[in-house]
C-alpha cells in the first residue's frame, strides 16, 4: 500500500508541473558592431529570459542548425570572437524563459569584423597634467596611465565600455608614496608587475596598478639636477632580463634587477624612447639618432641609415618589419634592423608623431592628436583621434588601441 501511495504522489507531483511558456516575440533591438577580430552585439533585455547567439560565416544563419556556433545565456552588450577580419559573418538570436522552448527569432544580421586603428572615440580629460605613458597587465585586464606631477590612473579593460571608452572608469591609485610628485615619463608592464620612470631617475613599482612602492635604488642619473629620463624597457638576453633606461645627453642606463644600474656609454644626443621589439633594443632620440643593441651594453649605430635631423620618437616590429617614428612625419623602416630606409608617404606625413605601436597594423599616434596607421609600413593614411591634444604613447589591448596624452587626453580605437 505504501509503494503505492509513493507512486501516486510522484504521478500528482509531475502533473502539476508545467514547462515555462516560451516567450512570444523575437528578441528586439538586435545591432551588431563591427570590430578587430570580433564583433559586438547588442539587443534589448529583459529580465527573466535566457538569450542565445548563433552565429557563422556568410550571408545566412539558422538558429539551433547542426554545426552553428552559439553563445548561451548571454547578457547585452556580449562580444564575439575570435573572428576573422575582412569575413562576413551572419548573426541571429533567440530567448527562452527558464526551462521552456525557444521563442521566435531575430532576423539575421550580417556584419564584417575590420581592423582597429582608423576610427577613434576621445573620453573625457583625466586632466590637467600630461599623460606620459600606458601599460597594460593582460593577466589583471589592467591598464595604467602615468604623468606629470606623480600623475597616475588605473582602469580595467572593459571593451564594450562607451564612458570612458574602453575602460570601467580611471581611478586614482590607492596608495602611492607620501610627497611624491615626480614627473612620471614613461610605464611598463613586465610580466609580473608595473613600472613607472621619473624623470629624475626614480623607479615606482606596483602588482596591481593600484598600491605602489618608491624604489629605494632609483637610476643613477643625478636625481632632479641630472638628465631627465625620458623612457624605460625591458627585455630577455641570454634567458636573463634587463632593463634599460634612456635620458637627455644621450644617457643609457642598464640593470638585471631593477637594484644595481650600470651606465653604458652616452651618444650625446637625447633619446627619448627605449623599446624591445622583436629580440633588440632600439634607442631613438634627437638629430635623427637611432640606436640598437642586441644586449644592452654595445650600442651601435645601424650600417646604413637615412640622414634627417628630426627627432626620432618610437619603435615598433611588426609584419616582418621595424618601424621608427619621428617629428614632421619622419618615417624609417627596416627589415633587419641594420639597413633603413625612409619612407615619404603620398601625400607625405607633417604632423610630429610621438609613439608607434603594432597590435594588427602599425598605428602612430602625435601632435594636436594625430594618428597615422599602415598595414604594410609603406602606405600610410591619417585620421584625428578626437582630441587636439598631443599624443604621447600608444598601447595595444585586445581589439583595442589606446593612446595618451597632454592634460589628461585619452583615446581608443577600437
Amino acid at each position: 500500500m505504501f509503494r503505492v501511495m509513493a507512486l501516486a504522489s510522484l504521478i500528482m507531483l509531475a502533473s502539476c508541473h508545467r514547462q515555462a511558456a516560451a516567450p512570444g516575440d523575437a528578441p528586439t533591438g538586435l545591432a551588431v558592431a563591427p570590430g578587430d577580430g570580433q564583433v559586438t552585439v547588442t539587443w534589448d533585455q529583459q529580465p527573466g529570459l535566457t538569450y542565445w547567439i548563433f552565429y557563422q560565416a556568410g550571408d545566412t544563419v539558422t538558429a539551433a542548425a547542426p554545426g552553428v556556433p552559439l553563445l548561451f545565456d548571454v547578457q547585452s552588450p556580449r562580444v564575439v570572437f575570435p573572428l576573422v577580419n575582412g569575413t562576413q559573418y551572419a548573426f541571429v538570436m533567440n530567448a527562452t524563459n527558464q526551462d521552456s522552448k525557444a521563442g521566435p527569432s531575430t532576423p539575421v544580421m550580417t556584419q564584417t569584423p575590420r581592423l582597429s586603428g582608423s576610427s577613434w572615440t576621445s573620453g573625457l580629460s583625466l586632466g590637467p597634467q600630461d599623460l606620459n605613458g600606458v601599460a597594460y597587465n593582460p593577466t589583471l585586464n589592467r591598464l595604467v596611465a602615468v604623468g606629470n606631477a606623480g600623475t597616475i590612473f588605473a582602469g580595467d579593460f572593459n571593451y564594450t565600455s562607451t564612458d570612458p571608452p574602453g575602460v570601467t572608469a580611471w581611478t586614482p591609485p590607492t596608495s602611492i608614496p607620501a610627497g611624491f610628485v615626480s614627473d612620471l615619463s614613461a610605464v611598463m608592464f613586465s610580466g609580473s608587475q608595473f613600472i613607472a620612470l621619473g624623470t629624475d631617475g626614480s623607479i615606482l613599482t606596483s602588482a596591481d596598478g593600484n598600491t605602489w612602492i618608491l624604489s629605494t635604488n632609483p637610476v643613477p642619473s643625478g636625481g632632479a639636477t641630472g638628465p631627465r629620463m625620458n623612457s624605460l624597457a625591458f627585455g630577455i638576453v641570454s634567458n636573463a632580463t634587463i632593463y634599460v633606461a634612456v635620458g637627455d645627453g644621450g644617457h643609457i642606463f642598464t640593470s638585471p634587477d631593477l637594484v644595481t644600474w650600470t651606465a653604458a656609454s652616452p651618444t650625446g644626443n637625447n633619446l627619448y624612447n627605449v623599446s624591445f621589439p622583436n629580440g633588440s633594443f632600439v634607442a631613438t632620440g634627437a638629430n635623427g639618432t637611432l640606436l640598437t643593441s642586441a644586449d644592452a651594453i654595445t650600442w651601435t649605430l645601424p650600417n646604413s641609415i637615412p640622414s634627417t635631423s628630426n627627432a626620432l620618437r618610437g619603435a615598433t616590429f611588426g609584419a616582418g618589419s621595424y618601424v621608427v617614428v619621428g617629428d614632421a612625419g619622419t618615417i624609417l623602416t627596416s627589415t633587419d634592423g641594420t639597413s633603413w630606409s625612409l619612407i615619404t608617404p603620398a601625400p607625405p606625413l607633417t604632423q610630429d608623431l610621438r609613439a608607434i605601436r603594432f597590435g594588427t597594423r602599425f598605428v602612430a599616434v602625435g601632435q594636436a592628436g594625430n594618428v597615422a596607421y599602415s598595414d604594410d609600413a609603406i602606405n600610410w593614411l591619417t585620421t584625428s583621434s578626437g582630441s587636439t591634444a598631443n599624443l604621447a604613447a600608444v598601447i595595444f589591448t585586445p581589439g583595442m588601441y589606446l593612446a595618451v596624452g597632454a592634460s589628461g587626453a585619452n583615446a581608443v580605437s577600437k
